[in-house]
């Protein structure tokens, strides 16, 4: 018997996930502990690997690796349950022992067996049960103590079904599920391991309920995600047990009857009547609620086909509309007709408003990278749930954000298919052969690429106000416009130069969206000049960090009056919140903050740094050229963004900025 504590574990699960050598110095460094830390837990692993056919292996100058022969998923799912006497329990994986061993307990239990149940001492029990009873209370439920006979968790059966559901799959990994079910002779010891640890479960149960919802599904064509699915299933197989032991839905939800999703969850009930439980009306319910819940479309064809006022009630009709108008006004783009985009987001507001209503929480592993990726969008459609939030008096959580900021993006990425192409004139002085060879060759392989004409040089000026670049197959300066000579036969390199481009080009289209049109603005048109000039600058900057940057470029805006000194603030907080979503290209920051009183009038400011910083950005960092800007409304029409994108969407340009310590000389570069 070998006691693992929970960084030992945590160490196996790092070593498994890696599959390389890696030095027990790394280990120590990512752990935060000491090499001798490291050292001795390494032993305990070793010896409990060993009882488990893998071995921990030394590389001479590479460091350890684990050596697994048999499957690796099957040894984490051996620790995940590792039996609770031979390791160190985690707070966490306390209270979910202690909450499943209150909740499916037949009688009252006390301290007393609760201690023994988990190997802990009494005052280790009490101690916890704090926690337990606020983890609880969190959720819905809570303890009572019975004199004379122990404690039992009070609250309704629905919460405790979903509770079991949640810390059941808390610990278990849903892939590995489905797998066992497709191929249980491979998985037996990994069901075995289920069973063993969750004694509501029965995989025979599992393997059966799937199998009919499977049937349902094609027989009656509704659709649920695997996920969805396999959470389905759990949850009947959990419904089974309970029944079987007595506790039954007492309440019942009327108004879900009116949902198609309820017919379903009568054929659902009467496909488990081999069971011999009763589902009663209060138990359908739940199942429709569950299905309304988790309602998916199984095409993206599918998706587009929907008759909006036939599928959606009103309620759930004016709330997509509401989000669907606020990233319009916000982005400054037309969403409305992208009935992909309306369809999916309708679709999820139906499920996410049945999932708030009756307390359930929908998983999203992705919502740390939706955050990071996507700040600006996240940021936004947080904001767009506000009023619904007010409304209909709920609470709508990050996971449900995230899956709306998902929508939005993707409409955003269809958008930006159409739009998003970068423009250029191609130049050649060989002759039509060359020319038509170059020309076929970039339609083949830059399809993001939009071809304006093919002309000489002499004709050049015609096309420059239409055009992003040139390419031509000579070498040839043609003022601010970026000039990417290539080989007729283009090379590579040649190709990764005109996406690179293409690519700091819509990285700025992608944050500063503004409309071309001032007259559909109706607001005041602000150009470059107006903003930019020699006091709104500062060369040589010494700073500490990205925050003192930011502030320094700040300074700037608040010494001529144009912002407050809470701008400033709001500006490093954008950052702190959303990440360095500020930093759209090597070397270039634009700091700035959402509209507000803070901002008189709209202004600008840049400096350069004397050493690069950098903001967490990892394809743009270190910076060295700050710009701040504030706008008191989004109504004033900035083309100043845009004539600023394009001097800096040629990289020459970004490095004069970063040498030239002349300011006029760098205004003159801006504005010629």
């Amino acid at each position: 018997m070998y006691y693992l504590n929970k960084r030992q574990i945590e160490i196996i699960s790092y070593l498994l996930e890696i599959n390389n050598p890696v030095s027990v110095k790394d280990v120590a460094k990512n752990f935060k502990v000491s090499v001798r830390t490291v050292r001795y837990d390494l032993e305990l692993i070793d010896d409990w690997l060993n009882e488990n056919n893998a071995t921990l292996v030394k590389i001479p100058n590479q460091g350890i690796k684990l050596k697994v022969p048999a499957d690796r998923t099957l040894l984490l799912e051996k620790l995940k349950f590792l039996s609770i006497e031979n390791r160190v329990l985690s707070d966490r994986e306390r209270i979910r022992y202690i909450v499943l061993e209150l909740i499916t307990a037949e009688r009252a239990l006390t301290i007393e067996a609760l201690s023994e149940h988990l190997y802990l001492s009494r005052n280790t029990v009490i101690k916890i049960l704090k926690d337990v009873k606020t983890y609880l209370q969190t959720n819905g439920l809570d303890i009572e103590k019975i004199r004379g006979k122990g404690m039992v968790i009070t609250g309704p059966e629905t919460i405790k079904r979903n509770l079991m559901l949640e810390l059941f799959l808390d610990t278990v990994s849903i892939n590995n599920v489905l797998l066992s079910v497709k191929n249980r002779d491979m998985y037996e010891e990994l069901i075995e391991l289920w069973e063993n640890n969750y004694k509501t479960l029965s995989m025979k149960h599992v393997e059966e309920v799937f199998a009919l919802l499977l049937h349902l599904e094609n027989e009656h064509e509704f659709y649920l995600t695997d996920i969805a699915l396999t959470r389905l299933v759990f949850y009947l197989t959990i419904s089974i047990n309970r029944l079987q032991h007595g506790h039954s839905v007492k309440e019942s939800k009327p108004q879900i009857r009116e949902e198609k999703e309820y017919q379903i969850a009568r054929l659902i009930v009467q496909a488990l009547d081999q069971y011999d439980v009763v589902f009663d009306e209060a138990e359908i319910d739940e199942i429709a609620i569950y299905l309304v819940g988790s309602k998916s479309s199984s095409t993206i064809n599918e998706l587009k086909n929907i008759t909006l006022t036939e599928s959606f009630s009103d309620e759930v009709i004016a709330s997509t509309m509401h989000i669907v108008k606020y990233f319009e006004r916000e982005l400054k783009l037309e969403f409305s007709s992208d009935m992909q985009l309306v369809n999916g987001l309708a679709l999820h507001i139906k499920s996410a408003s049945s999932r708030i209503k009756n307390k359930r929480k929908i998983e999203n592993k992705y919502i740390h990278q939706i955050k990071e990726k996507y700040p600006l969008v996240f940021q936004i459609a947080r904001e767009s749930v506000i009023y619904l939030e007010t409304l209909y008096n709920m609470h709508i959580d990050d996971e449900e954000i995230g899956y709306i900021t998902l929508h939005i993006r993707a409409a955003y990425e269809r958008l930006s298919c159409k739009e998003s192409r970068a423009s250029a004139l191609v130049i050649c002085t060989e002759g039509i052969s060359i020319l038509s060879i170059l020309t076929t060759k970039l339609k083949e392989v830059l399809p993001e690429l939009n071809i304006i004409e093919t002309c000489s040089v002499y004709d050049y000026e015609k096309y420059k106000k239409d055009i992003d670049m040139v390419i031509t197959t000579s070498d040839f300066k043609l003022g601010n416009i970026d000039v990417i000579k290539v080989s007729p036969f283009l090379e590579n390199d040649e190709i990764y130069e005109i996406r690179q481009f293409i690519i700091r080009l819509n990285k700025f289209r992608q944050i500063y969206k503004y409309s071309k049109d001032k007259h559909i603005l109706g607001g005041k048109v602000v150009m470059l000049q107006d903003v930019l000039n020699e006091e709104m600058m500062a060369l040589d900057v010494q700073v500490d960090n990205w925050e003192d940057a930011i502030i320094k470029a700040g300074d700037l805006l608040v010494k001529k009056g144009f912002v407050e000194q809470a701008y400033i603030d709001n500006m490093v907080n954008a950052v702190k919140d959303l990440g360095p979503y500020i930093v759209i290209m090597p070397g270039v920051a634009f700091a700035h903050a959402r509209p507000d009183q803070s901002v008189k009038e709209t202004c600008m400011s840049m400096i350069t740094l004397k050493e690069p910083v950098n903001f967490g950005s990892e394809q743009n960092d270190p910076v060295s050229i700050v710009f701040a800007f504030g706008a008191p409304n989004n109504n004033e029409h900035l083309n100043a963004l845009q004539d600023l994108a394009k001097f800096l969407s040629v990289e020459k340009n970004i490095n004069l900025l970063k040498e030239v310590k002349d300011k006029q000389l760098i205004l003159d570069k801006i504005f010629e």
